[in-house]
């Protein structure tokens, strides 16, 4: 984690500090016949006043795995008075097209930064829903 920026009532900017998070992912579906998935994690964040789900980020493709750790990382801004939801969604990617609709679902899984930062060695294992 970075370092704690003061408030700056001028600005208004609200003290965060920057979050790393790095995705890895044991015991997913195979949706493939003839090899093992090609997963791919998408990361959403959700608007505090709109509820709206964004895509923050994707993680590369990691060929023939059930097991993948994503080398792509996703940083944010950690605001500690504020609940930030993350939506973790998985996929078997089958084509070089971006539309995640043309990919296999593998399932999602939801939590807060703060879950992740105020757990045990800032490390959450879920299951998939």
């Amino acid at each position: 984690m970075a370092s704690v920026y003061e408030f700056d009532p001028l600005t208004g900017n609200i003290p965060a500090t920057k979050v790393e998070i790095t995705v890895s992912c044991r015991n997913l579906l195979d949706r493939d016949t003839f090899s093992k998935s090609d997963p791919l994690c998408v990361l959403y964040t959700q608007g505090v006043e709109t509820k709206q789900w964004r895509e923050f980020g994707r993680t590369e493709v990691i060929d023939n795995t059930l097991n993948p750790d994503f080398v792509r990382k996703y940083i944010l801004d950690y605001f500690f008075e504020e609940k930030q939801s993350l939506r973790f969604d998985l996929y078997d990617v089958d084509s070089k097209s971006p539309d995640l609709s043309k990919h296999d679902f593998l399932g999602q899984m939801f939590c807060t930064l703060g879950e992740i930062v105020g757990s045990p060695a800032s490390r959450l294992e879920k299951p998939l829903g």
